[in-house]
């Protein structure tokens, strides 16, 4: 026996119910960001022996550690008890992708030039969610029908950067968490964030939104959430557009 209690919400058939508070996701964010820090001294210790692609694999853990410590703390300041949301908030600290792009909010908040920011950040979330999963497991590269080894991936230079990486982003993410407070969100923004991702990127591929939003805008409605709830309240679910209901 490993001596490890297994978490029965995980394997259970039934889900079990309960319900977010703020109390609950204070704790796990610094749950998390502790960790995240756990993470990455273990990272720096297999270094030390050359334990290259477990290195990246660990530095990457510890990333989605702490991006799942900043969706905790955020989520404090949402309707909690709105299953939706709940939901959301759920499905969103579960999934890799999600939470090695949230581990950068901390980061990019706290940028003096978030536009020059932005792209290199980008670029190194899309390397992380694609070398995650090739620095712990084979595989077979079916382009080339070779077996693909983690040690043969992942270089000594991208490990160790990863690792600094991650040391950044969990010092930005314990210095936010610890001077900022959660921010109180509106209806429209918890709507717009429980809203299905289909949904939404089908507003805005739509024309006619855009000519909402510029109109809304022009008008001193700068938040995006408003604009897409409102627009969809009032255009969508009626099969309108704004176009024809205002003579363009």
């Amino acid at each position: 026996m490993l001596g490890v209690t297994p978490n029965r919400g995980t394997v259970s058939m039934v889900e079990v119910r309960f319900q977010f508070t703020p109390e609950l996701l204070r704790e796990y964010s610094n749950a998390a960001l502790g960790n995240a820090t756990e993470l990455l001294k273990e990272a720096s210790l297999l270094h030390k022996h050359g334990h290259v692609a477990r290195v990246y694999f660990l530095a990457v853990a510890s990333i989605e550690e702490i991006g799942k410590a900043l969706q905790a703390f955020d989520a404090q300041g949402r309707n909690l008890a709105d299953s939706a949301v709940a939901s959301k908030l759920k499905r969103a600290m579960e999934d890799h992708s999600q939470k090695i792009t949230a581990a950068f909010t901390a980061w990019l908040l706290a940028s003096s030039n978030l536009p020059e920011a932005v792209m290199p950040a980008i670029n190194l979330m899309i390397h992380l969610k694609h070398g995650r999963e090739p620095s712990m497991y084979t595989d077979i590269r079916f382009d080339s029908s070779k077996v693909q080894v983690p040690a043969a991936v992942v270089r000594e230079k991208a490990a160790y950067d990863c690792v600094r990486l991650a040391a950044d982003c969990l010092a930005h993410a314990k210095k936010h968490v610890a001077e900022k407070t959660p921010e109180p969100r509106t209806r429209a923004q918890d709507q717009l964030f429980a809203m299905k991702s289909g949904q939404f990127q089908k507003i805005a591929n739509t024309a006619d939104f855009w000519w909402y939003y510029i109109a809304q805008f022009k008008s001193g409605q700068q938040d995006l959430a408003e604009v897409v709830i409102r627009y969809q309240e009032e255009y969508v679910t009626r099969g309108r557009r704004f176009k024809d209901a205002n003579g363009e």
